[in-house]
């Protein structure tokens, strides 16, 4: 560490430790429902947050209190093949701007990151957190009458209020790997390749344009055929090229339940073959097209169905209007111009029958509040659905529809006495993960890869039935096609693309962090559907100062657990920072230097401990200096061994 941080008075709270803001009710000014783009400046009498005052008091928290902010920023890289980091420390009397373009000055990311990232051996910069960040953003803006020229104490006095106001993520981490990436593809090469995934998956490719400001925006995304035009498109890139280089399969399936919602359900002729694609699309024939049918409208599309390109222009068709309950008690509501395509295109060559539905029971207005756990919202209880398993490379449809007489047999009871039956093979999501080379536990939802796997009942057919005289198998099939658009369910058949739990471990210790690794054999609940089955893992990155808290895991796969771990390290890079603004945020920098387990994998020796102690919490806690062992059960929670070398702490445990 360096000498204390410079420091300048908060700007949030002028120094004060707290704050009087406008109150959020004084937008929608003294009324119950408020229209979203409406603004009042008058309090709403009847608010719950200030009472009609307009005013709300509290504890400034962008100083945490202290009237105080950090002028102090730091940048780290990280290498994950050999542990090398290395980082830079900005204060105000160390800032290098640049003139950008308009004239304004800043301090570019790329200009510190590329000097560090040599240091580090780093040839890939693969993730930039916090996250949302790129190499060609800026760190600092300097105030707008800042000039090279200007007296040295005034320069540095404008570059400290250009750092306090950087100070809400005052460590930037850079991870890469020492080798470079593969070239990528042309982008009208990776575009066919999504072309030929949407004919493997039966769905639409749709590339969109949209006017925003004066400049048409890009999209790229899968969908489901019939379904509405989403109202905002999820992400924007400034041309087509740039649309689809940046968007990867996992990325164009992301959020496809929820943004296809009204899309009408159809079995799959799954005799069908793909349709061909391109081996290259022709990317400036398809932007003149899509531009062409944009003149004049709002936006236009290129769906890709059945191997060929139909396009249309979109049109607006009329107000959608949603409302939400604010925390001041007022409703507010805004009102979305829905847009339509001009042209549907012809219906899918894949569509076999239609899938028919009940109406849900529990949807009835009035009755209830909040999103139905009975149909998900989508007011239809479905009686088939078309279970859609692939790697991204192969593909295989099962239709779930269940037939008069299903076999199931008994296999347990909640706790109510109320019985659990198992189905017949045929409806065991489980058994469709050995063709394609993966673990059950590596089958997660395709338009939330990594986030969401499979449930229990899912991957083994079991259903609790819900009264005498019904159909386990109609049940069953009702429940998981809850709130599926087009009653599919689209099963990604590979594990997460994550580093191995060395990687990380490496990182942790180049970042002077720990990582904290926890597991629970459920071997003992074996064969009771009622109970959690196999091994549970849960994997954190946080702070060397953090104290051990053990908790029940819950990730049904160490590499799921890893991919969890690794989205909430930048949490752990903010909790290590100090909250005290006068501390210094942390610069670590280190050599190559080998993993922190070199003499082994800890999670072996977990894996060992989680079997002896079946139905308890184990972990493992690894650091830059050593690791050790804990447990969790009845008499509460005891480190197993000291702080020591992997090797030692084996004998300590006498593994194996």
């Amino acid at each position: 560490m360096s000498g204390p941080a410079p420091t300048g008075a908060c700007p949030d709270c002028g120094g004060l430790a707290f704050r009087v803001r406008q109150c959020a009710c004084t937008d929608g000014g003294d009324r119950f429902l408020v229209d979203g783009d409406s603004h009042a400046d008058e309090p709403y009498r009847g608010c719950r947050l200030c009472r009609g005052d307009g005013g709300v008091a509290e504890p400034c928290p962008a100083c945490a209190r202290t009237g105080l902010r950090r002028a102090e920023l730091v940048v780290s890289v990280v290498n994950l093949d050999t542990g090398a980091v290395a980082s830079e420390r900005l204060r105000p009397d160390r800032l290098v701007p640049r003139r950008d373009v308009d004239g304004t000055w800043a301090v570019p990311l790329r200009a510190l990151a590329d000097p560090l990232v040599a240091r580090a051996g780093v040839r890939d910069v693969h993730a930039i957190l916090p996250a949302g960040q790129d190499l060609d953003t800026a760190l600092v803006w300097l105030p707008r009458t800042w000039r090279p020229d200007l007296p040295v104490e005034r320069r540095r006095a404008m570059a400290s209020e250009a750092l306090v106001r950087a100070d809400h993520s005052p460590w930037r981490v850079l991870l890469g790997r020492a080798a470079a990436p593969p070239p990528e593809p042309p982008a009208g090469r990776r575009l066919a390749e999504l072309c030929l995934l949407a004919g493997l998956l039966h769905l639409d490719l749709v590339v969109e344009a949209r006017w925003r400001h004066d400049r048409a925006w890009w999209d790229l995304r899968f969908e489901l055929p019939g379904g509405d035009v989403p109202g905002l498109p999820r992400r924007s890139a400034p041309d087509l090229a740039d649309a689809v280089v940046t968007t990867t399969a996992v990325a164009a399936l992301a959020g496809l339940a929820e943004h296809g919602p009204a899309a009408p359900a159809y079995t799959i002729r799954s005799s069908a073959d793909p349709p061909p694609a391109p081996q290259q699309v022709d990317l400036a024939a398809l932007d003149r097209r899509i531009r062409a049918d944009l003149a004049g409208g709002p936006g236009a599309q290129a769906i890709w169905r059945d191997g060929r390109w139909w396009h249309t222009a979109l049109r607006p068709g009329g107000l959608a209007e949603v409302r939400h309950e604010q925390d001041t008690g007022q409703v507010v509501r805004h009102a979305a111009t829905m847009l339509l395509r001009v042209t549907e295109p012809p219906r899918p060559a894949w569509w076999g029958a239609p899938i028919r539905h009940r109406d849900c029971p529990d949807c009835r207005p009035g009755t209830r509040r909040g999103r139905c756990a009975t149909c998900g919202d989508s007011r239809r209880l479905r009686a088939a659905l078309t279970v859609t398993v692939t790697d991204l490379t192969r593909v295989a449809h099962r239709l779930w529809q269940p037939a008069a007489g299903e076999p199931a047999t008994a296999a347990g009871t909640e706790s109510d006495g109320t019985p659990v039956v198992q189905l017949r093979g045929h409806y065991r999501a489980a058994e469709l993960a050995a063709p394609f080379g993966v673990r059950p536990e590596d089958l997660t939802r395709l338009d939330r890869p990594g986030r969401q796997c499979l449930g229990q009942d899912l991957l083994d057919g079991t259903v609790t039935c819900d009264g005498p005289g019904g159909d386990p198998a109609t049940r069953y099939v009702e429940v998981a096609a809850r709130g599926l658009p087009g009653a599919r369910l689209l099963v990604l058949a590979r594990p997460p693309d994550v580093p191995p739990v060395a990687d990380l471990l490496r990182l942790g210790a180049g970042l002077d962090l720990a990582v904290v690794v926890t597991a629970r054999d459920h071997r003992r609940d074996a064969g009771d559907p009622t109970r959690v089955q196999g091994v549970r893992w849960r994997v954190e990155v946080v702070s060397r100062a953090a104290a051990v808290a053990l908790t029940a895991p819950w990730w049904p796969s160490l590499e799921a657990a890893v991919a969890d771990g690794l989205d909430g390290l930048g949490v752990a890079l903010t909790a290590a920072v100090p909250v005290d603004p006068r501390r210094p945020v942390p610069a670590p920098d280190h050599p190559p230097s080998p993993s922190p387990v070199a003499a082994g994998d800890p999670t072996l020796v977990l894996r060992w401990l989680a079997r002896r102690f079946a139905g308890e919490v184990v972990a493992v806690r690894v650091d830059r200096g050593a690791c050790q062992f804990w447990l969790a059960d009845e008499a509460g929670q005891r480190a197993l061994t000291g702080a020591m070398a992997l090797a030692d702490a084996a004998t300590v445990l006498r593994f194996g």
